[in-house]
């Protein structure tokens, strides 16, 4: 019996225009295959054990050719109940979706399609601008600028002159002069107004506006990069009026995020928030160490010293397990290396008695060298592993009663990371240093690295990399390095 292939569209690049349908199909899924155009953040809604299978496609560099791509559909619907193929935008405006259905259809395989939002329509109304508007508008039409060759497609543009109709050509950055003359040539008035718009709805979206006559040299001094899509039409002199998304201090910036265990990460949400475009890839992931915490250990502490939202994490479940809950460290001083470590106690009702003003195991040392009686007890929450600094540091002064509750387990990266350009690598942590270089081998070129605090610094020194690093060890530091290291100002929308 042949599994049900599920064709989705995966929308523009917003992760949050994926339908609801196409959710549920990716939870359900065995196998994805997927585009160069399909938000990494879908790929962390499958399940477990889910195969992932990159088949991106751009000018000039096929991963697979497309008769390839359906045969491979054919194939893992012979081995999986649920197979999905996640296409960017909507699976048949230009995304040859129909070959492929009819590919399974020859083949005996069922499948259903879940229709995406295209960056037809979602791009420029990201831009302020509608396709249609009362009395300016009443219709629009889409086009794709090139043939199968990569010249330009043969379209009728004296036609297209006539019209009062917004145009929208996808995939035609490369071709933007041509198109414009064309226009011009068949009567297009050259005061038209346009635009051309970069990585449409996702945060480090751009925006070059101008007339017919002036969008090709406006969008070379504005340096779009590609995928774009261009729009001619009196609707764009609607942007001023309409636009909703403001530059933000972020804004075009390219960021990897080497991720330990949680994914999407606290880091990347507040990085996106700020318009930085984050591809979060998890080089490691955690696996518990059931039954390390034991009721002796927590009994005869007189301190408990968290140091990472996980070890917090992972001692609650154990503590739990052992049937005791928060009144076990009743009297214990409680302390934690940052805001992360203080906002996991407060989620088990607990507050942080201790916290030092420089987030790191030397400074939380320093403040319990302070606090506690020399030979004290203190229980230490930690990753399995060779002795951390911390444990290393309270040895001089108190007796530590280490408990190795998770370990790491490095990951392969994928094949889409090393083809991928980023600005920077944000790495919040020495275990994602040390699993992404594993993973990657190390930096993208011309990434620079940026460094949560000197433990991960130290990291990236034992690969000769110098990073920049946070002025405080916590992630409002990281933001606001970033902030300072990588302006990117120049017509951001």
């Amino acid at each position: 019996m042949k599994g049900l292939v599920s064709l989705v569209g995966a929308g523009p690049g917003d992760p949050g225009l994926l339908t609801v349908k196409g959710l549920a199909c990716l939870q359900e899924a065995d196998c994805v295959v997927y585009d160069r155009l399909a938000s990494p953040e879908l790929l962390a809604c499958t399940k477990p054990g889910c195969e992932l299978i990159y088949v991106g496609k751009q000018a000039g560099n096929h991963t697979m050719r497309q008769e390839e791509i359906s045969l491979l559909l054919v194939q893992k619907a012979g081995q999986y109940e649920r197979v999905v193929r996640l296409k960017g935008g909507d699976v048949y405006v230009f995304g040859r979706g129909g070959e492929e259905a009819a590919c399974l259809r020859e083949h005996g395989v069922p499948f259903q399609v879940v229709p995406g939002v295209t960056s037809a329509v979602a791009g420029p109304a990201y831009a302020g601008i509608p396709v249609t508007h009362r009395g300016v508008a009443r219709g629009f039409r889409v086009m794709t600028a090139h043939d199968r060759d990569g010249g330009l497609a043969q379209l009728d543009f004296a036609a297209m002159a006539r019209t009062e109709d917004t145009l929208v050509f996808l995939m035609g950055l490369s071709l933007l002069e041509e198109i414009t003359s064309r226009l011009l040539a068949a009567g297009k008035p050259p005061q038209t107004p346009a635009a051309v718009i970069s990585s449409a709805t996702l945060p480090g979206q751009k925006t070059a506006a101008g007339t017919l006559a002036d969008i090709a040299e406006k969008t070379r001094e504005a340096c779009l990069p590609s995928p774009a899509l261009i729009v001619v039409g009196q609707t764009v002199s609607l942007r001023d009026t309409l636009a909703f998304r403001r530059e933000s201090p972020l804004s075009g910036l390219r960021v990897l995020l080497p991720c330990v265990g949680e994914v999407p990460s606290r880091l990347g949400n507040l990085l996106r928030e700020r318009g930085a475009s984050v591809t979060e890839l998890a080089v490691c992931a955690i696996r518990e160490l059931p039954g390390a915490l034991t009721k002796e250990a927590v009994a005869g502490a007189e301190a408990a010293a968290f140091t990472s939202r996980n070890g917090a994490e992972y001692f609650f479940r154990q503590l739990y397990a052992l049937g005791l809950d928060a009144r076990a460290l009743s009297g214990k001083l409680l302390a934690a290396v940052g805001p992360g470590t203080v906002e996991k106690l407060r989620e088990h009702g607990l507050q942080a008695d201790c916290v030092p003003q420089e987030h790191t195991a030397q400074g939380l040392a320093q403040l319990l060298r302070q606090k506690l009686r020399p030979g004290a007890a203190v229980l230490y929450p930690k990753v399995k592993g060779p002795a951390l600094p911390l444990e290393r540091e309270l040895a001089g002064f108190a007796q530590v009663k280490a408990v190795e509750l998770y370990e790491n387990l490095p990951l392969p990266a994928p094949a889409r990371a090393a083809e991928e350009e980023f600005q920077a690598v944000a790495f919040t942590s020495a275990s994602a240093v040390r699993s992404a270089m594993a993973s990657l081998g190390g930096l993208p070129r011309g990434a620079r690295a940026v460094s949560i605090g000197p433990r991960t610094s130290a990291a990236l020194a034992e690969y000769a990399i110098a990073p920049i690093q946070s002025k405080t060890s916590d992630l409002q530091g990281m933001i606001q390095i970033l902030e300072e290291e990588f302006a990117w100002t120049s017509g951001n929308e």
